[in-house]
Formats: C-alpha cells, structure tokens, sequence
C-alpha cells in the first residue's frame, strides 16, 4: 500500500483555454466545489448510517427532523447543502429535503412528504458544499 501525500494540484495551463470562472487557464482549485460531507442513511425505526465522510453523527431529533454533526466543521454557516429521501424501501415516492439551521459544526434538517408531512425515510441522503475551517 502507497500513500501520496502532496500540498498542491495545478491543471496545465493550455493558451487560450477558458475555465468556468473565465480566468483564460483551466486551472482549478481542487479544494473548492468539493464535497466536504455526505451520509446515506435509513431513518426509519432506529437511525442507521450506512456511510459517511465528515459526518460524525446523526441525532433524529423527531419524525423526518434531524441534525447531522460534522466532523471537521465548515468555515461558517454559508455553505449549500442538499437532500433526498425515498419515503419507504416500496415506494418510488420522494421526500423533500428542508434545510432548518446552518451552523459550522451541524446541520439541522427536516424531510417531508408529498403531503408536507414531516416523514422518515427508508434512504435519506444529504450532501454539503462549501469550505471547512
């Protein structure tokens, strides 16, 4: 087994490239726009992570509501996070997911189904975008 441990990642810079920010090279910092945490996890009964990155824990705080714990905080509570869920294992019904509080260490959330009804989910997801501290 080998590890590589390195500080930085450049892309080559190619002469009239544009990247998405306009800047006239393709390179990109490879540290912003990526996942900083995600989890799947069954919310129905006892709640179960089945995996993570950054996700210490998740508390169920009642039906369809809960808070995830990061493990590495963000920087501050300006990051986006994103959601779904399947209302259960049976069903193609969705869940909507509803950011409640952002803060740097946690993420408070609600899913809710097509009747607006707070509901946990046979697999609920959740993925965060934004800096850690």
């Amino acid at each position: 087994m080998s590890t590589l441990v390195i500080d930085t990642i450049q892309g080559k810079t190619t002469a009239g490239s544009i990247n998405v920010r306009g800047e006239g090279s393709n390179n990109t910092n490879l540290q912003q726009g990526l996942i900083k945490a995600w989890a799947n996890f069954n919310s129905t009964g006892t709640l179960s992570i089945r995996a993570s990155v950054n996700i210490a824990s998740i508390t169920d705080n009642n039906v369809g509501h809960y808070t995830a714990n990061f493990t590495n905080s963000m920087s501050d509570a300006n990051y986006t996070p994103n959601g779904s869920g399947q209302n259960s294992a049976n069903t193609a019904i969705g869940l909507t997911f509803n950011p409640n509080t952002l803060a740097a260490s946690t993420l408070e959330m609600n899913f809710r189904n097509e009747s607006a009804e707070s509901r946990d989910g046979a697999i609920t997801t959740i993925t965060t975008n934004g800096d850690l501290a």
